[in-house]
């Protein structure tokens, strides 16, 4: 009998301790993947060539795109991500390519009973007639085989169903087409069909405008129709700050009533944004909400109703999605420009990154976004945080590849820089803490 109960008592302690065990398998004192370099100029080109070499605007008779990705640029798209995306920031990531497989890892930090040690996992995917399966996961000791994978991702999409996020993301991932995958590179074919790109758009607002961010983006288009309502009758042009100071009067009344400093901040620049790019509000938070119109009128900066806007768009990017994901798209669409449209201009990148500046503070803190309000409300000319533009400087591409040669050329990364450095100095940004 002291025999069995020996035994029974020993199967009881291991069964009663395997979770314990399991826990302790999975943690490590060390992250298993290296911190993700900051993100700088370079990289930041890195993406944006990325992104204009896959323009989709350059299709004509195809909806489909192949996208090329080397295991670096892989890894370097995922940087920025990483680094634009403050629940990610804290983690480490990176990515290795293999034949017709790829691994995902990932280290990240936990706090347990006073320790910090490390999760670290990695997500091993095969690639079979266009899909990215995952077929195994790793986390710490433990790896977790193909059959309880299966159970536990069925598990997951059924409890995340009906969430947003989830679905932009299944949206996202339905519409990409996984050629190739070798140890040199990724092929992947972007299925831009009508279908899946008003899918993709219409899931994106949802997620990215709550029915609370609805309303508040409707309180301000309505003071901002009634700014515009009672403005003479003769004048058609006006300042960027006629706008600013007294929406940010609200903005600050708002915040002194309890809203978020920073919510209300995002919303008074996606409110203008929409505003000067003659963007409906209503694709923004649906068509049930009835609203009322500003009055169309010029609002401008140095007398050019284009800055104003480049402001302002980088602004509400920048209050919404991070500052690099403006500086990113600022950047981007001036190449965009100077290959199909006006030219690639250097003062229309100093007025978005001046822009994803102002998007920044207004929504780094509520102490931030609060000083923010009150200076706004106060704001004197235009040149308290935007260095002075002149004349439009814009260049084709063939001009700007004579002159610079690349968006990776130290005299290009030189000339971001002097801008950077110009915008930083303005009074406005002497007021906040780096």
């Amino acid at each position: 009998m002291k025999i069995f109960d020996s035994f029974f008592g020993s199967l009881f302690l291991c069964i009663t301790s395997l979770p314990i065990i399991l826990l302790l398998l999975m943690f490590a004192r060390e992250p298993a993947i290296a911190p993700n370099p900051p993100l700088d100029l370079a990289q930041v080109n890195r993406v944006q060539q990325l992104l204009i070499d896959n323009d989709p605007r350059q299709l004509l008779a195809s909806d489909y795109q192949e996208v090329r990705l080397s295991e670096e640029e892989l890894n370097t798209l995922i940087t920025y991500l990483r680094n634009s995306n403050p629940a990610l920031s804290t983690m480490n990531i990176g990515a290795e390519l293999a034949d017709n497989a790829a691994l995902l890892s990932l280290s990240i930090p936990v706090s347990v009973l006073g320790m910090q040690p490390w999760l670290n996992f990695t997500l091993h995917f095969t690639q079979q007639e266009g899909v990215l399966t995952l077929e195994q996961l790793d986390a710490g000791a433990i790896s977790m085989p193909s059959p309880i994978v299966q159970a536990f991702r069925q598990s997951v999409a059924s409890r995340l169903a009906n969430d947003e996020n989830y679905q932009l993301l299944s949206s996202f991932l339905a519409s990409l087409h996984f050629q190739s995958i070798t140890r040199e590179r990724m092929v992947i074919m972007l299925d831009w069909q009508e279908e899946n790109r008003r899918l993709l758009e219409d899931q994106a607002r949802q997620v990215f405008v709550s029915a609370r961010e609805a309303q508040r983006l409707l309180f301000y288009q309505s003071q901002l129709a009634d700014i515009t309502a009672n403005l003479p009758e003769d004048i058609n042009s006006i300042t960027l700050n006629d706008l600013l100071r007294p929406l940010f009067i609200f903005a600050s009344l708002k915040s002194a009533g309890g809203a978020s400093a920073i919510a209300e901040n995002r919303a008074v620049f996606i409110v203008l944004s929409a505003y000067l790019t003659e963007l409906e509000l209503s694709q923004l938070i649906g068509n049930d909400n009835s609203m009322a119109l500003p009055r169309p009128i010029e609002v401008v900066i140095e007398n050019r109703e284009d800055l104003a806007r480049h402001v302002v768009s980088s602004a509400a990017i920048a209050a919404s999605a991070g500052a690099t994901m403006a500086e990113l798209l600022s950047v981007y669409k001036e190449v965009h420009d100077s290959r199909y449209r006006t030219g690639f201009s250097f003062t229309d990148i100093a007025a978005n990154l001046s822009g994803s500046m102002l998007g920044t503070l207004a929504s780094r803190s509520e102490n931030d976004a609060l000083r923010f309000q009150l200076l706004m409300t106060t704001i004197g000319p235009e040149l308290d945080y935007l260095p002075q533009l002149g004349t439009y400087d814009g260049m084709t591409e063939e001009e700007f590849l004579e002159r610079y040669e690349s968006r990776e050329s130290a005299q290009y990364l030189q000339r971001l820089q002097e801008i950077t450095d110009s915008i930083s100095a303005r009074p406005f940004y002497q007021n906040f803490s780096n």
